[in-house]
């Protein structure tokens, strides 16, 4: 679903030029050649509402940006050693020409991570890029349905928290003050094993054995009587 002015998000052309690693959407108008069209990176976004990348997928709903344009990405960033424990995955909004205020927007999506796999979101962190000399009062909130919500005022990079689980569902909503001009800002994610727990302690074992031997011999002894 597409919402506002100048939003529309429509399928990847077939010349895209993959490039692993990063999907990127316009919005709007196109600085290119002037059109409202979608390029992207991935031969795997094929709908216009959807990124596919890595163990990732985003599934866009309601993007209310307005008269304005810009892009949205995906990015992958692994970081060493192999495996998904340490990795970045960003999804950016970066505003072409700058969104000057007053201005207000908002999108929301839902991000999944491949159920097959063994890995759960571990963080979630907001990074705004704020310009002018003396930023007023520009926000962008970042709510996660059912964990809570982070805020950047004023282009402050907010202090990750921790997450649990394979689906994210999330709205951006930004207000930019009168004076203010805002550039771009990302959502951060990182993942992390699911811990499987491991057998019981011999000593726990055992315990739990001989608790087991006394409740049948009570059950036994009930049933005799």
């Amino acid at each position: 679903m597409v919402g506002g002015a100048g939003s529309l998000l429509l399928p990847a052309p077939a010349q895209a030029t993959p490039i692993v690693g990063k999907q990127i959407c316009w919005f709007g108008t196109d600085p290119l050649d002037g059109s409202s069209q979608c390029i992207t990176y991935n031969p795997s976004f094929d709908t216009g509402t959807q990124f596919s990348l890595e163990d990732k997928i985003v599934s866009l709903g309601s993007l209310n940006f307005g008269p304005k344009s810009g892009t949205l990405g995906f990015q992958f960033t692994p970081i060493p050693p192999a495996g998904y424990d340490k990795d970045l995955f960003a999804l950016a909004l970066d505003f072409n020409p700058d969104s000057a205020g007053p201005y207000s927007g908002s999108f929301d999506y839902t991000l999944n991570i491949d159920p097959t796999n063994n890995y759960e979101f571990a963080t979630a962190q907001l990074d705004s890029i704020v310009n002018g000399d003396y930023p007023l009062n520009t926000t962008v909130e970042k709510k996660i349905v059912g964990v809570g919500s982070l805020f950047s005022i004023n282009g402050s990079n907010v202090v990750p928290f921790n997450l649990k689980g394979k689906q994210l569902i999330v709205e951006n909503i930004w207000t930019v003050a009168t004076g203010d001009v805002l550039d771009s800002f990302k959502d951060v994610y990182t993942q992390k094993t699911i811990e499987v727990p491991g057998p019981l302690p011999l000593l726990g074992v055992g315990i739990a054995f001989g608790y087991s031997r006394k409740l049948r011999r009570r059950i036994n002894a009930s049933a005799q009587a």
